[in-house]
């Protein structure tokens, strides 16, 4: 079931980019943005075109690639690489955190370190940088594949 997400500044604000674009809002960007913003995770741009046909959109591929590039410079979505493939994830003003990726697997785990936080603060600062993003991701094993991997040897 859909999240009523009509009072989200984040969508006020996509409304205002998509405009100050030059571009129209669509009942189709506005079927994106709502697609992803009930997402509580990472998913790729297959899964959301899929996500959104199941729902009875008819939504095409190049709509969705299109939009989500949209979000991405509108700076409500991140895109990064993950566990061998892109995906997508709506961004929380104010909220960080960074991921272990298992090589394996591809299972993604989230973390928030303050201490990585002020290690990096420290790091620009010895360097005359002011921070202001920064993209973390620990590629590893995880236990369960670490296990395996161990055993099979």
């Amino acid at each position: 079931m859909p999240i009523d997400v009509t009072e989200r500044p984040e969508r006020r604000r996509f409304r205002e980019f998509v405009r100050a674009s030059g571009l129209r809002m669509t009942a189709e960007r506005m079927a994106l943005f709502e697609a992803i913003y009930v997402q509580h995770g990472h998913i790729d741009a297959a899964e959301i075109l899929r996500a959104m046909r199941a729902a009875g959109s008819k939504i095409s591929r190049a709509t969705v690639y299109r939009n989500l590039d949209l979000l991405v410079e509108c700076g409500l979505v991140r895109k990064q690489r993950l566990g061998g493939r892109h995906v997508y994830e709506h961004v929380h003003a104010g909220q960080r955190h960074d991921h272990l990726v298992c090589r394996r697997c591809g299972r993604v785990a989230e973390f928030v370190s303050p201490g990585i936080e002020a290690l990096q603060r420290e790091i620009c600062r010895a360097h005359g940088f002011e921070p202001n993003d920064h993209n973390l991701q620990i590629q590893s094993l995880c236990l369960e594949c670490s296990a395996a991997a161990n055993h099979g040897a």
